[in-house]
């Protein structure tokens, strides 16, 4: 039964990603904070930063040349750092830098160095992304998927974990600012709650729908529309939001 549900590709996924993450950046750049249909777009865009780690997992394993990897992931992280600033208006790592971090995490697990050096360097690389977008969470996401490789139970409890946390730090943001207990207040536990949903949504596309496979048409164009449009969309929705 399951193996009928596996529907989509890899491309057809990263769409979806591309999608809902603009979704999310409209909600940021374009709309009223708190209104329902802002919070709507929000929520729809969290499912792209663990698809997007998920299948950076696969891109480590199966990539021909992880520096070159990791050098276009370096590249356009600078390039989309301006229009990723101006865009939210406030300064912080664009989440390239995020996925950036978490390929060198794949990297350093699978080095030949000393258990000590592989901690510390681990440690280091996810404390780095406490200035980034998705702070923490993704990196240490990474470290679950790639210790789960091959494994969609495993995988499942990653996403799970991830959503749990996901939920309880979202929560104090959407208690009212004058709540003497944050995390009793029913309106932020549903609230939290709903941020969650495009994490499991996520959780149903790598591991339910996904058929392991790419497009059978395969473009250069394909390999890099993620990186363009990331900063393109950007200055696009900031450039928008000047005008209005």
């Amino acid at each position: 039964m399951l193996t009928s549900c596996k529907i989509l590709n890899r491309d057809q996924i990263k769409l979806l990603a591309i999608i809902t993450m603009t979704f999310n950046h409209i909600s940021h750049v374009l709309m009223t904070p708190g209104s329902v249909l802002a919070e709507v777009f929000e929520d729809i865009g969290y499912f792209t930063a663990m698809t997007m780690c998920f299948f950076l997992t696969e891109g480590y394993r199966y990539t021909r040349s992880k520096k070159a990897y990791a050098q276009r992931l370096f590249v356009f992280a600078l390039i989309s750092q301006i229009p990723y600033v101006l865009a939210v208006g406030f300064f912080q790592l664009n989440v390239l830098f995020t996925l950036l971090a978490c390929f060198l995490i794949f990297c350093v697990m699978d080095s030949s160095l000393s258990k000590l050096q592989k901690k510390l360097l681990l440690a280091g690389l996810v404390l780095f992304t406490v200035v980034c977008d998705w702070a923490v969470i993704l990196a240490v996401a990474a470290i679950f998927f790639k210790k789960n490789e091959g494994s969609p139970r495993g995988q499942a409890a990653v996403y799970g974990i991830v959503a749990a946390l996901f939920w309880l730090l979202n929560i104090p943001g959407y208690a009212p600012p004058d709540a003497a207990y944050p995390f009793l207040s029913g309106h932020a536990i549903l609230h939290g709650f709903y941020a969650t949903f495009g994490i499991i949504a996520s959780a149903v596309a790598t591991l339910i729908l996904y058929n392991g496979k790419k497009s059978a048409r395969q473009t250069p164009l394909a390999k890099w529309s993620f990186y363009i449009y990331y900063p393109a969309h950007l200055l696009i929705l900031w450039a928008i939001g000047q005008v209005l």
